[in-house]
């Protein structure tokens, strides 16, 4: 009989019930972790705004704008889950043909980490390993967004719902810092990569949307 936690790691995670998701991100089976949690992260944020934003149908005139761009960003949060558990599986396995003990997100900035081996440094290489470092970018922009959105529904927010809506910044907030980590951390981005300067930038546009959030609660 095979492993049946084996098995469960094969699986699309985004399609998995949360307690099934809880139990993989734990499971030493699963290669990608902080980057899944991330993605989850951002769409329950965006499904939070969404959910205040249409309780305010009756007494805002842009709240469609608001669930439409909620529900837009949700969809893309959860296509990020398993795009960023395919593209750390892949770095993950093009370094370990050569070099056993590597980490895609183990650069010299990362924990424990170790060089490149000088003959992987090849185009192939590169751009598996840089995929694993796009993904998280793209979360971070989506979390980023998905502040700027949960910030607008803030002051229109019923006055029962305004803790839900606030704590989907604050999720979108932790969302965009975790991924912007794993971007930073990425073996093969070059000092100068702009791929880092975006997610930095997101994570502080994130705070800077939760911190306008909670200026305005009321």
């Amino acid at each position: 009989m095979g492993d049946p936690e084996h098995a469960r790691a094969n699986r699309r995670l985004a399609h998995r019930s949360l307690c099934d998701v809880t139990a993989a991100l734990a499971s030493s089976h699963e290669t990608a972790a902080a980057g899944p949690a991330a993605a989850i992260t951002v769409a329950m944020a965006a499904a939070l705004t969404a959910k205040v934003a249409r309780a305010t149908r009756t007494s805002w005139v842009e709240s469609g704008g608001a669930i439409a761009g909620a529900e837009s960003l949700r969809a893309q949060a959860e296509a990020l889950i398993d795009l960023d558990v395919d593209a750390f599986r892949e770095a993950r396995a093009a370094l370990v043909r050569t070099h056993p003990n590597a980490s895609a997100r183990g650069g010299p900035t990362g924990p424990g980490a170790v060089p490149l081996p000088a003959h992987d440094t090849g185009q192939r290489m590169t751009q598996t390993l840089l995929r694993a470092a796009d993904v998280p970018l793209a979360i971070a922009e989506v979390a980023r967004d998905i502040a700027d959105v949960a910030l607008e529904v803030v002051p229109h927010s019923e006055r029962d719902q305004r803790p839900d809506v606030l704590v989907a910044v604050t999720l979108a907030a932790a969302g965009a810092r975790t991924a912007a980590t794993l971007v930073r951390v990425n073996r093969a981005l070059e000092p100068d990569d702009p791929r880092a300067a975006r997610a930095a930038a997101a994570a502080q546009a994130a705070d800077a949307a939760e911190a306008s959030a909670y200026r305005l609660r009321g």
